[in-house]
C-alpha cells in the first residue's frame, strides 16, 4: 500500500494543479467561513452568523463550505491524476516496469482513499479550532454533538473523487473528462431529476442519483428546515444521513469496480 502510494506521490508531485488544489484547499476551507463574519445579519431562521462558527452548528456549516470544495478541487484531482497517465503514457511505463493491472488501479484507490482521509482530518481540525475561538461557553456534549459529520465528510470526499476516476479511466483525456463531470453534476443530473421526477414521476427514487445523496451528506443545514417540499409532494427534500451514506457506498463501490473493468481492458 505505501509503496503504490509513494509512486503516485511521485508522479503528482510534479503537478503544479496538484499543488496548487491542495493550497487552495487548505486556505478556502476555514477562510470562506470565516468570511461569514463581514455579514451583519443573515435571513431568517439564522438571524445572527454567529451560528456558523459556534459549536455544534459549525460542523454543519463548514461541511457545507467543503462539499464545494470537494467537488472541485478533488474531483478534478482524480481526473487530472488518471487522464495525464494516458497522455504521459505512464501507465504503460508502470506496467511494463512490473505494475500489474491491479496494483495499478489499487494505486488510485488509495490516492483518492489518502486523499479524501487528509481533507477530512483538516475539515475537523478546522471545525474544532473555529468552533472553539468562537463559543462563548465550550461543552463537551455541544462539541460532540454533530461529530457524525465527520464521517459523513470523508463519504462524500470520497464520492466525488471516485466518480471522477471512472470518468477520467473512460474518456482518458483531460479536457473531455473534466468536461463530462462538471456538466452532470452541475446540470444534467439536475435536468434529469427535474424532469422525470418532478414532471412525469413524482417519486421520493429522486433522491437517490449519486450525486444528490452525495451532495445530501453535507446539505445546506438551514434547508433541513424546510417542509413545504414535504407537503407537496409527500416525501422529504433531503435524504436522511444514513440513506445518504448508503446509497453514495453502494454508488463509490460500482464507480470503482467500473474504473477496474476499464484498467483491466485498456490498451497500452
Amino acid at each position: 500500500m505505501f509503496y503504490l502510494l509513494k509512486l503516485e506521490w511521485m508522479k503528482l508531485n510534479k503537478f503544479i494543479a496538484f499543488r496548487i488544489f491542495i493550497a487552495f484547499y487548505i486556505v478556502l476551507l476555514p477562510a470562506i467561513l470565516l468570511l461569514g463574519k463581514r455579514i451583519p445579519e443573515l435571513p431568517p431562521p439564522l438571524m445572527t452568523n454567529e451560528v456558523l462558527f459556534m459549536f455544534p452548528t459549525v460542523w454543519g456549516w463548514l461541511a457545507y463550505v467543503g462539499c464545494w470544495l470537494c467537488f472541485f478541487f478533488f474531483g478534478f484531482l482524480a481526473i487530472i491524476a488518471i487522464t495525464t497517465e494516458y497522455s504521459y503514457r505512464t501507465m504503460r511505463q508502470n506496467i511494463i516496469t512490473g505494475l500489474s493491472r491491479s496494483q495499478y488501479f489499487l494505486g488510485k484507490f488509495y490516492l483518492i482513499l489518502a486523499v479524501s482521509l487528509l481533507a477530512t482530518a483538516y475539515y475537523a481540525f478546522c471545525a474544532l479550532l473555529i468552533g472553539y475561538f468562537n463559543t462563548p461557553v465550550v461543552y463537551w456534549h455541544k462539541v460532540v454533538q454533530d461529530v457524525a459529520y465527520i464521517p459523513r465528510y470523508f463519504l462524500m470526499c470520497f464520492g466525488y473523487m471516485s466518480f471522477g476516476a471512472l470518468l477520467g479511466f473512460w474518456a482518458k483525456r483531460t479536457g473531455i473528462a473534466l468536461f463530462l463531470y462538471l456538466s452532470y453534476v452541475m446540470f444534467l443530473e439536475a435536468i434529469l431529476r427535474w424532469g422525470i421526477h418532478l414532471q412525469l414521476w413524482k417519486h421520493p427514487s429522486m433522491h437517490f442519483y449519486p450525486m444528490n445523496a452525495v451532495e445530501d451528506l453535507t446539505p445546506l443545514p438551514f434547508t433541513k428546515m424546510a417542509d413545504e417540499f414535504l407537503s407537496n409532494y409527500g416525501f422529504s427534500l433531503f435524504l436522511s444521513p444514513a440513506e445518504a451514506a448508503i446509497t453514495t457506498i453502494v454508488y463509490s463501490s460500482l464507480f470503482l469496480w467500473l474504473s477496474f473493468r476499464l484498467v483491466r481492458r485498456a490498451d497500452l
